[in-house]
């Protein structure tokens, strides 16, 4: 098969001392580790090139069947450096660029990788890192002119300071994706990554405030959302309360990312798409609707509801009644009636929603959002 322009060299040779087990074929949603890294690159369109060391025909057993490249590293007990060289002896002239990623960091975002290979396009020759909230994780993104220094590098600090070397080379580029940082070093980080993956179509809070950073969004825009949120928490809280099946992580992130584009074109739309670009579909679903939902449609989810509701009882920042949002609204364009009528009628579907969401509560919405503690 004809090589792809990037490689993958996933670094699987090590002892696993501290966590106690063989760490390659640990797993995480019903596929080992590996095979999880493995995917992250051959879903882009990236030639995978594992290197195996320690219990190397055990890995091989262990994971599913599929084009990639094995390479051993006899000398895998001196260090991950040699594992890297061990790598980049089997890159392909096609090869432009190679990401190195240890197997132990499995929860990378396939949105991430397709976001440093979409910038790689842009800028070839360049060393691209991913960077959550001004930190540098993995994988870097090397091109193949380095290869050589690599190869010849005789200083201590191993890859780290060949890249510190070349830094005149490299782009940083932001991502929404904790999980560049975090590693399963030990029994309890592998502990935590099953529960981070148990929420893993849900951004957590820093990321959220990552995606703010990177959208740029307004401070004042962020306390509206940050409200909005408060307000949703409590009506999902509630339909819990009464019976209902409602994901209140999702109702949390959808809610503080809503406006998250707010000015621009077509917020809503706009922000749902950078969600999704992001790997969180289910939660730019919600924020594209937030705006639009059609009432009394049973394809809505629940927390698409939610969301919508909580936003049309904040104004500003401020919690009001939605009788009261929208006459306000009216008030600004009563003298323009192809926008009054509009308002008219985005007011009767919200009413429609509220008493759909009223009759799952068994009372009154506004008995729910008007106890919210102010800020």
């Amino acid at each position: 098969m004809k090589p792809n322009r990037f490689a993958a060299i996933i670094l699987a040779a090590g002892l696993s001392r501290r966590m106690g087990q063989f760490k390659p074929l640990l797993l995480i949603g019903g596929e080992t580790i590996t095979d999880r890294v493995a995917s992250l690159f051959l879903e882009n369109g990236v030639d995978v090139i594992l290197v195996t060391g320690w219990q190397g025909n055990s890995l091989i057993d262990g994971i599913k069947s599929r084009d990639i490249t094995v390479v051993e590293n006899p000398d895998y007990k001196k260090d991950m450096f040699s594992s890297v060289r061990v790598g980049i002896s089997r890159l392909q002239p096609a090869h432009q660029a190679f990401f190195v990623m240890p197997v132990d960091i499995p929860l990378v975002r396939a949105a991430t990788i397709k976001r440093i290979l979409d910038v790689a396009t842009e800028h070839p020759g360049k060393i691209i890192q991913p960077v959550f909230r001004g930190t540098r994780g993995h994988p870097p993104l090397i091109p193949s002119s380095l290869v050589p220094v690599i190869m010849d590098w005789r200083k201590s600090g191993g890859l780290k300071a060949v890249l510190r070397a070349h830094s005149e080379a490299l782009i940083e580029v932001m991502v929404p994706d904790e999980n560049i940082l975090l590693d399963a070093d030990n029994r309890d980080d592998f502990t935590a990554h099953l529960e981070r993956f148990r929420h893993y179509e849900i951004p957590s809070d820093c990321e959220c405030a990552a995606l703010m950073d990177i959208a740029g969004t307004p401070d004042n825009v962020q306390r509206h959302c940050r409200k909005v949120a408060e307000v949703a928490i409590g009506i999902a809280e509630s339909l819990i309360a009464a019976g209902q099946n409602v994901n209140v992580g999702m109702v949390r992130a959808a809610s503080v990312l809503h406006d998250i584009t707010k000015g621009h074109q077509e917020h809503a739309s706009s922000g749902g798409w950078l969600l999704k670009a992001s790997g969180f579909e289910k939660v730019g679903a919600i924020v594209a609707a937030h705006t639009d939902l059609k009432a009394g449609e049973s394809a809505e989810s629940l927390e698409s509801k939610i969301v919508f509701l909580a936003d049309k009882f904040v104004r500003d920042e401020e919690i009001v009644s939605i009788r009261e949002r929208y006459r306000s609204a009216m008030e600004k364009y009563v003298a323009i009636p192809e926008v009054a009528g509009k308002i008219l009628k985005w007011e009767s579907h919200c009413l429609m929603v509220k008493e759909e969401i009223e009759k799952l509560l068994g009372h009154s919405l506004d008995e729910i959002v008007f106890k919210q503690p102010s800020e």
